[in-house]
């Protein structure tokens, strides 16, 4: 299966994953892997995952809305550089049986492939090969290939030097060597504010147990928070944080359950490595939700007037 793909011009390769958002900008391939999907569900080229073909074609379908004018601040913080990240990342796609669009050839061309597994000791990714051998005889001269899925509406896209064929357990399949970083990008359903660093709000993190630990906010919405600190983080992805507390001073004390979606290091432009962990609300009351509301607007209202003239 064959699909041409044309760049978009609309962002400037000046982080390294920027050349791969250009070279495969969602918007503009909406409609052809639309109909690559119906070409997948009539033919079948990976009839082991059969099952979540729709589930797939819906999470790729919700990429239509996305907004991709992304800034260097948010790809520099959604660019997952751990090993650990991004192995999570890669196992996530496989165990969900996401579909995956591989473009090459500066993304003129590309195929949708299934991951199959991660070889952590060999360093390398091996996934599917493709339905048609003319596209595959080309991807192998590809000298370099990236990578986009989509796990739970998320965005997840690398990059990857030339593939090579191998064989394992008697099947061929493509492998490539794992990447060094990874595009982790969500469209934000609810309005995130950015908090201020001088006197920091906190969240107290399983309060009153042995394991309590005070971190300081970095943002906050409805939907959840944000923690970047100095220090590495401890906690893993997926992680249930039960009986913690945010602490918002004069707005009030929210007891919440936070589930950590991920955690990565970006740096600052003093050269400082930062930890970042992103948070979502599990089961956040109506009263807890207005209550945050009330704070974001309060944060507002102060800073338009320390603007006003």
């Amino acid at each position: 299966m064959n699909v041409t793909l044309q760049g978009s011009d609309q962002l400037t390769a000046t982080t390294p994953d920027r050349q791969a958002l250009q070279e495969m900008d969602v918007q503009q391939a909406i409609v052809s892997l639309n109909s690559c999907f119906l070409e997948l569900v009539a033919k079948k080229p990976f009839p082991r995952y059969d099952a979540g073909i729709k589930k797939t074609a819906t999470a790729i379908n919700c990429l239509s809305i996305m907004n991709n004018a992304y800034t260097d601040e948010d790809l520099q913080r959604c660019t997952l550089s751990g090993r650990r990240e991004i192995l999570f990342q890669l196992r996530s796609l496989i165990r969900q049986s996401e579909r995956v669009s591989v473009s090459f050839d500066e993304g003129r061309q590309s195929f949708l492939t299934v991951l199959i597994d991660v070889l952590e000791d060999e360093g390398c990714l091996t996934f599917d090969i493709g339905g048609s051998e003319e596209t595959n005889r080309a991807f192998l001269k590809a000298e370099r290939c990236v990578f986009v899925g989509v796990v739970e509406g998320i965005r997840i896209q690398f990059s990857a030097p030339q593939a090579r064929k191998r064989t394992i357990n008697g099947e061929e399949v493509f492998a490539v060597a794992l990447p060094k970083s990874l595009l982790r990008l969500q469209r934000r359903e609810a309005f995130r504010l950015q908090l201020p660093s001088t006197k920091p709000y906190i969240c107290r993190i399983r309060r009153g147990t042995p394991d309590e630990t005070a971190l300081p906010l970095y943002d906050i919405s409805v939907g959840g928070i944000g923690i970047q600190v100095a220090e590495p983080i401890v906690y893993e992805p997926m992680t249930i944080l039960e009986n913690s507390w945010i602490d918002l001073r004069d707005s009030g004390m929210l007891a919440v359950t936070l589930e950590v979606r991920y955690v990565l290091s970006t740096e600052s432009r003093t050269g400082k490595t930062l930890f970042h962990m992103g948070c979502r609300f599990l089961k956040l009351s109506p009263l807890n939700e207005t209550l945050i509301q009330r704070f974001m607007a309060h944060i507002e209202a102060e800073r338009r007037a320390l603007l006003a003239p």
